[in-house]
């Protein structure tokens, strides 16, 4: 950069900042110290600026005035330590995680959502603002430190996560351009890393005798891996390229916090806020590094404050022994595994804070994963299935004791002991190693050849996918696609984009027709306008991984010189193509807020507070959340976890059990379809299993309606045991027992009949004894139609979730439709419907006497004036729509969810 004076790294942390700077000619990087407004008034300086930020409320303004050496900061904002400390006495205006939440796909990172879980009617910012915030302040000290060299006239390299998707890193960049940084570069933080160990040239020729790095980066909140082919060329010179990234694992020393907090007292920790659970993750990252020190004692005690917060008034304290810590590190976190192992649900309940954390939370386990894809990569460098040697970086290691651990693994996994590359700065080598970069792209320094991390490809509207540019595709290389695309102009253009596999080799403009191995990433999206008034227009395509780091993607118009540039964004239109995983993906903004008030009405203090909240929380979340006809799936399941987090509240009141219950079958219908819903139904089912609390039939009532809700989730076995309690009250024995006649009067029976139809899976003996015990029922004129809507759902000729070999013999269907024909279906009109579900077209070979039946049914439908649906339903034998589902059996889908 011309007239830069110095070279600038800045490594922009999940959990700290940090910032070295290179005066050209010099060969060592230095930290730079950055001045940080404390709560008292004073000013502190630190080679580490907490990303951290806080909101002052309206009733701060003017009472905490955080006055910086520099002018032009914002008044209404405090960054860094300053920031952690007002956010621990007062809940609710901390933003912590920017990054974290900068890759947040199932949220609009551009919205105003942070501090997640704060009050209605609270201040609030978007993760890119967040970052903004923190690279502003960077800015804002270094040019008030350098007043003849300000930061944007500097070459500055600011790095983010290997495993970043390219939306992210336009994001990271646009959070620049908004700090006043124009011109900058990206780079990944495992290369930071290298570029950090590899600038000694001792360290250099320490990889000689080594053919594969391995990097491993653990920080505050994520975790990355990547692979470093070591090149020995002619001339006795060292050459790295880098060869593999992982996925992105939003996983990191913060999971470990969290996990302790949790690990204190589950029961009282899930009743927190999410501000509260924040502040007590700040006492226990310092318990943490205590504990893991040399000399570390056995125990140590946190308190968390109570000030500031409505939910739990007192201060809390808790114990932390050591022997705690390390034996949820060594079995939760970095237990021994082969290298065979597959990831699975970790047995900790790790927090998720609002973010969406892996599912399972050993490193360990996602370490043998990523050199288990990678095998091909590291056999053809070394001729074996590990590296030879490892780069560890990151502020977890800066225990000795969870590096050796990490070490110790990967060392039973191999051959041979791996070569440890040990850079000795776990915290400031990406800062450091990013202003060495610079030295490298002006070629003072060795370079690390890197391209493309994964295959991109874009999707096109008949379903296939393009290649757009391959794994390792050098940067600055445009590509151009030889397709010719057809566009209408004035309006948007959209092209999904996903990343494959790294198994999958794709070529630029290759056409693949299945997406297996394929995830999505973003959408690019452009107005078209101009071209002289033509209503359409013949376009190329051409791409390029710039220099800077981000995905550059334009369109040509044949034979004009128009030309556009894809943005990241959302579609305004609403394309056929653009379902859930692109669109209905998304938390709603507010649902930070409704989990907060979860928390309130099912937990202990919360119920202590305002033990009639629970009168209105239907009322409450539709206000918080919009119509919930209108949730969609990922807002939905979101939900249900938070509700089983609570689950012990639900026995306040009747009340409370009701609405939990409710919630909860709403939440998680139809059982399956979602990433987690097996384990979420397992749970559901161990936490009702013994029935309601409250023997009364409204709650009767949700607790079967949640079973039939969930069914589809159910296996055999589950459906079989909740059989058996309907098997208690209309068995013959049960009809003659006194005891459970008088019982069933409280049990909500109209909704256990129904919830037995939704049990597809029954074995077919238990399907036909209901069937068998429900038509002795209806002989009775008293007897309500709600069992023909089970015995029509039972015999079904189309199941919703069941397998053809569930399905009831045709003659057995048959002769109950000829019973139904029988009813009057004016005053019995369910009769009709459950004669529509058994006579109904499907992959069966009708029978003659089938076909005669399903004449009859119509001809009835039409005379008693039924719902057009059912007369329409059958004329085709195609799968249910959404529509005709919710309608047919009383049920609607979460948005975004399909029901095959």
């Amino acid at each position: 950069m011309a007239g830069s004076h110095y070279r600038v790294g800045i490594d922009l942390g999940t959990t700290n900042c940090v910032v070295s700077f290179l005066s050209k000619g010099e060969s060592e990087p230095q930290l730079f110290s950055i001045p940080q407004f404390m709560p008292d008034g004073t000013v502190r300086n630190g080679t580490q600026l907490p990303s951290a930020v806080y909101l002052l409320a309206k009733d701060e303004l003017g009472k905490i005035e955080p006055v910086l050496p520099w002018r032009n900061q914002a008044m209404d904002v405090i960054v860094g330590h300053g920031a952690l400390e007002l956010g621990q006495r007062r809940s609710g205006q901390l933003v912590q995680s920017a990054k974290s939440w900068l890759s947040h796909r199932q949220v609009d990172r551009k919205q105003a959502i942070l501090p997640w879980g704060s009050e209605e009617g609270a201040r609030k910012i978007s993760p890119l603002q967040a970052s903004a915030y923190l690279l502003t302040h960077i800015k804002q000290a270094w040019d008030h430190a350098h007043p003849d060299a300000p930061l944007a006239s500097q070459d500055v390299a600011l790095t983010l996560p290997a495993s970043f998707d390219e939306e992210a890193r336009a994001l990271t960049l646009e959070a620049a351009k908004m700090a006043g940084l124009e011109k900058l570069y990206l780079l990944e933080e495992p290369q930071a890393a290298c570029y950090h160990f590899i600038r000694n040239p001792d360290n250099l020729k320490s990889l000689e005798q080594a053919n594969m790095l391995l990097v491993v980066d653990i920080g505050g909140g994520t975790t990355d891996f990547s692979l470093v082919r070591i090149q020995h060329t002619d001339q006795d010179k060292t050459a790295l390229k880098r060869v593999a990234v992982g996925d992105h694992l939003l996983l990191g020393g913060d999971n470990l916090d969290q996990a302790l907090a949790y690990q204190l007292d589950p029961r009282q920790i899930s009743s927190l806020s999410a501000s509260r659970l924040a502040a007590l993750v700040q006492q226990t990252r310092k318990a943490k590094e205590t504990l893991l020190s040399d000399d570390a004692p056995d125990s140590t005690t946190l308190t968390v404050l109570g000030g500031g917060s409505r939910l739990i008034g007192g201060s809390q304290k808790f114990t932390v022994s050591r022997d705690m810590l390390l034996e949820q590190v060594e079995s939760g976190f970095l237990p021994f595994v082969s290298l065979e192992d597959t990831l699975q649900k970790s047995t900790y309940a790790v927090h998720t804070l609002g973010l969406p954390y892996e599912h399972d939370a050993a490193f360990s386990r996602h370490l043998a994963s990523f050199i288990a894809r990678h095998k091909t990569d590291i056999e053809q460098a070394n001729g074996t299935c590990m590296p030879d040697a490892v780069l560890f970086n990151g502020g977890l290691f800066n225990s000795p004791k969870l590096k050796q651990r990490v070490l110790e693994q990967l060392n039973q996994w191999s051959e041979s002991p791996l070569v440890v590359c040990d850079a000795s700065e776990p915290n400031d080598a990406v800062a450091k190693g990013a202003a060495w970069y610079l030295k490298s792209l002006a070629g003072e320094a060795e370079r690390i050849e890197s391209g493309v991390p994964h295959n991109l490809l874009l999707q096109l509207a008949d379903g296939s996918f393009i290649g757009l540019l391959p794994k390792g595709h050098l940067k600055e290389e445009a590509v151009s696609l030889s397709q010719v695309f057809k566009l209408k102009m004035g309006e948007q253009v959209q092209f999904p984009l996903y990343r494959s596999d790294d198994h999958m080799e794709v070529a630029s403009g290759q056409i693949i027709s299945a997406n297996d191995g394929l995830h999505f990433v973003s959408n690019l999206v452009t107005e078209l306008d101009g071209v002289n008034g033509l209503a359409e227009v013949d376009v190329t395509l051409s791409a390029t991984m710039t220099e800077v780091g981000v995905l550059q993607v334009s369109l040509k118009a044949q034979g004009q010189s128009d030309q556009w540039t894809l943005q990241f964004g959302v579609s305004s239109q609403n394309d056929a193509n653009d379902s859930t995983e692109k669109q209905d993906d998304h938390l709603h903004p507010n649902m930070g807020q409704a989990e907060e008030h979860l928390v309130k009405c099912f937990s202990a203090p919360g119920q202590k507070a305002d033990p009639e909240l629970v009168k209105s929380l239907k009322q409450d979340l539709d206000r918080i959340l919009g119509d919930r006809d209108e949730w969609n799936l990922a807002t939905n399941r979101r939900l249900a976890d938070k509700l089983l987090a609570v689950k012990s509240g639900r026995g306040k009141s009747a009340q409370h059990e009701r609405q939990w219950l409710q919630l909860v079958g709403y939440c998680l219908r139809p059982g399956y379809g979602a990433l987690g819903d097996e384990a979420r139904v397992e749970q559901t089912l161990n936490a009702t299993k013994q029935g309601p609390k409250f023997d009364v039939a409204p709650v009767w009532g949700q607790h079967w309606t949640l079973y039939r809700r969930i069914a589809g989730g159910l296996t055999e076995a589950m459906q079989s045991n909740l059989y058996k309690q309907f098997a208690q009250y209309y068995s013959p024995a049960g009809q003659r027992s006194r005891e459970k006649q008088k019982a069933l009067t409280t049990k909500s029976s109209d909704d256990m009949i129904r919830m037995v139809g939704a049990l597809e899976r029954l074995p077919m003996e238990q399907k036909l004894e209901s069937i068998d015990w429900l038509m002795r029922r209806l002989k009775k004129s008293s007897e309500p139609d709600t069992a023909w809507w089970t015995v029509g759902r039972v015999a079904s000729r189309q199941l919703l979730v069941g397998d053809d070999q569930h399905k009831v013999p045709q003659k057995d269907a048959l002769k109950l439709v000829e019973s139904a024909l029988k009813e009057d279906w004016k005053k019995r009109k369910l009769a009709g419907l459950a004669s529509v579900l058994m006579v109904q077209p499907s992959s069966d070979n009708d029978s003659k006497e089938l076909l005669a039946l399903r004449n009859k049914v119509q001809v009835k439908l039409k005379k008693d004036k039924c719902p057009v649906l059912w007369v329409t339903r059958l004329d085709t034998s195609a799968e249910y729509s959404d529509e005709e589902m919710s309608r047919l059996v009383g049920e609607t889908l979460p948005i975004g969810l399909s029901l095959r």
